[in-house]
């Protein structure tokens, strides 16, 4: 046999002597006289010829011609030969057209199997081509992190990888067959899904061939932003058949571009906040010189009028009409930034309980307030004055939003922060903190409002009832001391400020006795410098009455010249930071190089932590802001003359 199963060309020919033979042998069995021996003989040409092919095919009808006149009598002996030339002719184009044909057949089986050989292997080629093709597409899909769908917009059916079943919260072993099918098992943010629907059916109605929405679903407790993007096939009449598109998170590109934006909108804000406050900062110097005559004299005039009579009560509405001037300079110089001075620990806790107090007797019927304080001696740097003023615009903005009535939550409480967060105002670095929290059962914050509720003099309350500088006080004293403010709020339902204070360990008790009597003097010799009049009157008067021998003066350059002709004329300096022509720094830096170890203390409306720093280096003793309480003036010569 051949390699391709093939009897070789011996095999064929003894074959052919085979089939002949069996012929013969089957002529001469029993059953031979009933069978036609030329027939017999026809049937083994065939047989060799199918099986040998043409040779084998002439070479039995060759035996068969030879053989056939042994066993069939001819009638007219001198025809045999023609007859045996005949029957060999007869038995030759038999077994060459059979040979043929068997030869034609081989060859095609042949050319067959070389057909199918080559298509299996093409087909395993592209099979294996096709897989790979599908894996590197399967990668390319995992490593965008976006997973691929496919939509029958007339039929509603849709193919989904099971990537978007990932990002969608669906588990891959969920059956489905439909677009509606699958939506039903996302959870939707509110409302999303109703917007998204309406958008698609727009989309589809159109003529767009490319579209791109972004979207919210719920995960657990969490939100997730999905972006879907897909081509329309659409028919020659331009209606959408077949969608095609790929799904994509991007919750974390949507909380940078938020935190961005909040950032802006912050840089905006203290921005404005820093020009208004440079301005408002001046402005409040020179009233504060005002307010400081005004109190001061009154204050005097006080002392000589009746109870009762009409000029006491006109004194006491001037006083009163001062004291909320001199407040509201307070809360002025507090927003420029420029009434921050030395920090001291503040007991949180105590100052939101004075405020509450104070606040609590002046609260509109219908109004319920809730405390749950938890800070208990944990305190923070800053001055316990801003602290009140915090808590007390705070509360005061809740009471007023909730006109008809309602419930004014105040918590406090310590907290440690592990991650840095960026707040409505402010960045929260990881640390601990004293939170205060103010909440209201109120009308809540508008949108409009709520992008400029922090801005100076920006009010939503009638004329003369709020001053704008509430919020932008609490801004900037919370900023200034590290701190930061979250808002939330919510239209119908109220609003909830929480402020974050940094913890700087506990809180000392008091020391101080603010009922003993005011240090006096003893006749101290006080050079006193103002350049306004009114104000060094006031002083030297006020001196007088605790006991010193105070010299005024409303030049600073008469000044120096009297303490200069007199170095040791004088046992202390009392001096104003902002005058014209020679300035209070001026004066201690003169004063130093006469006088080293004579005390000074330094007046002014403006003492912010650079102010009062840069005073100390230059040799002030201390630095006190005007307008100047009598306690905080003797007081602070009797420390400074002690020392």
């Amino acid at each position: 046999m051949t390699a391709r199963g093939t009897p070789t060309i011996a095999l064929r020919y003894a074959l052919a002597v085979g089939c002949v033979a069996a012929a013969v042998l089957l002529h001469i069995s029993l059953a031979g006289p009933h069978l036609d021996p030329t027939g017999l003989f026809v049937l083994a040409v065939v047989a060799a010829a199918w099986f040998g092919g043409v040779g084998p095919g002439l070479f039995a009808a060759l035996l068969a011609t030879l053989a056939l006149p042994q066993f069939v009598a001819m009638g007219y002996p001198p025809l045999a030969d023609v007859f045996d030339l005949l029957r060999f002719i007869t038995f030759g184009i038999t077994g060459a057209a059979v040979g043929w044909g068997s030869a034609r057949r081989r060859l095609a089986e042949a050319a067959l199997r070389d057909t199918r050989a080559g298509l299996e292997a093409a087909v395993a080629e592209r099979t294996a081509a096709l897989r790979e093709s599908e894996e590197r597409y399967a990668l390319a899909m995992e490593a965008s992190e976006e997973g691929h769908f496919e939509w029958n917009v007339i039929t509603d059916e849709m193919f989904a990888s099971d990537h978007v079943k990932q990002l969608f919260g669906v588990s891959a072993e969920v059956e489905y067959r439909t677009r509606s099918e699958l939506a039903a098992r996302v959870r939707f943010y509110p409302g999303d899904w109703e917007r998204l629907d309406e958008m698609t059916r727009l989309v589809l109605g159109g003529t767009a061939q490319h579209d791109e929405f972004e979207y919210r679903i719920l995960r657990g407790d969490e939100v997730r932003w999905l972006r879907r993007r897909w081509k329309i096939f659409r028919d020659a009449d331009g209606v959408a058949q077949r969608v095609i598109g790929v799904l994509s998170d991007v919750t974390d590109r949507k909380r940078f571009e938020e935190e961005l934006r909040r950032s802006e909108q912050e840089l905006r804000r203290a921005q404005r906040l820093e020009s208004m406050g440079t301005l408002a900062g001046g402005i409040a110097h020179d009233f504060n010189n005002i307010l400081g005559a005004i109190l001061g004299y009154g204050e005097m005039a006080l002392r000589g009028a009746k109870e009762g009579t009409r000029l006491r009560r006109d004194l006491d509405a001037i006083m009163s009409a001062g004291e909320r001037g001199r407040a509201l300079v307070d809360r002025v110089l507090a927003f420029s930034r420029s009434a921050v001075g030395e920090r001291i620990p503040v007991h949180v806790e105590a100052v939101v309980r004075e405020a509450l107090d104070l606040l609590a007797g002046d609260l509109p019927e219908g109004i319920r307030v809730r405390t749950e304080l938890r800070g208990g001696h944990a305190a923070m740097l800053g001055d316990p004055t801003q602290v009140h003023q915090v808590v007390m615009n705070l509360a005061t903005n809740a009471v007023h939003a909730m006109p008809k009535g309602g419930v004014l939550r105040v918590s406090l409480e310590r907290q440690h922060v592990e991650a840095a967060r960026t707040m409505t105002v402010g960045a929260l670095a990881p640390g601990r903190y004293l939170v205060l929290k103010v909440a209201d059962s109120g009308s809540g914050i508008r949108a409009d409002v709520f992008e400029r509720m922090f801005d100076p003099f920006f009010t939503t309350k009638e004329v003369g009832v709020g001053s704008g500088l509430g919020l932008s006080l609490v801004h900037g004293i919370v900023t200034n001391v590290g701190g930061a403010i979250d808002v939330a709020t919510e239209l119908g339902k109220g609003t909830k400020f929480t402020v974050y204070l940094p913890h700087s360990g506990e809180a000392p008790g008091r020391t101080a006795d603010e009922k003993r009597p005011l240090p006096r003097g003893a006749g101290q010799r006080v050079l006193v410098v103002d350049d306004e009049e009114p104000l060094v009157r006031l002083a030297t008067e006020t001196l007088e009455g605790l006991g010193y021998a105070p010299t005024g003066f409303t030049s600073s350059a008469n000044a120096l010249e009297a303490f200069g002709a007199d170095p040791k004329g004088f046992d202390a300096v009392l001096t104003d930071e902002r005058m014209p022509g020679v300035t209070g720094s001026n004066i201690i830096r003169e004063v130093r190089r006469l006088n080293p170890s004579i005390p000074i203390v330094l007046m002014s409306g403006f003492v912010g932590a650079a102010t009062a720093l840069k005073a100390r280096e230059l040799g002030a003793n201390d630095v006190l802001k005007k307008p100047l309480l009598a306690r905080e003036l003797a007081t602070s010569l009797a420390r400074v003359l002690r020392h």
